[in-house]
C-alpha cells in the first residue's frame, strides 16, 4: 500500500516548482535554491531526488540488485504519468539512474523550462 504512494505520489507546487510532497521542507528548499543560484531545475533535481534503497529499506539484502534497476524503470514511467495528467502544460524529465556513483539506483525529476539568453545589442 505504501509503495502506492511512491507510484502516484502528490506533488507541492511552491515557488513555481513542482517538488514531491513527501520529500518537501521549506527550509531545504531555501538552501538548495541559493545553493544552485536560483535554478529551480537544480532543487527540484536535488530534492526529488529518491533512492530506491531508502524506500525499501527493510528488504535488507534478500531483493536482487537487478529488482531495484526495474523497480526504478516502472517508478520513473509512472511518474511521467502522473505529472503529465497533474500538469499538462509544463514539460518534465524524469530519469532513473542505476550508476555505480550512487547509492543503488535512483529516481529523481525536473521541469524542463526554456533557457533565457541574454544577447547584447550595439546601438
Amino acid at each position: 500500500m505504501i509503495f502506492c504512494k511512491w507510484l502516484f505520489p502528490d506533488f507541492v507546487v511552491f515557488e513555481d516548482s513542482v517538488i514531491l510532497e513527501m520529500k518537501f521542507d521549506e527550509p531545504a528548499f531555501r538552501v538548495w535554491l541559493d545553493h544552485f543560484s536560483g535554478d529551480k531545475a537544480g532543487v527540484e533535481r536535488m530534492l526529488n531526488h529518491t533512492h530506491l534503497y531508502d524506500v525499501f529499506s527493510g528488504c535488507g539484502s534478500a531483493v536482487d540488485e537487478v529488482v531495484f534497476e526495474q523497480l526504478s524503470n516502472v517508478l520513473a514511467m509512472s511518474w511521467r504519468m502522473v505529472l503529465k495528467a497533474q500538469f499538462p502544460d509544463r514539460s518534465f524529465h524524469v530519469e532513473a539512474i542505476n550508476s555505480d556513483q550512487e547509492y543503488g539506483p535512483v529516481v529523481t525529476f525536473h521541469e524542463m523550462r526554456a533557457t533565457v539568453s541574454m544577447s547584447m545589442t550595439s546601438g
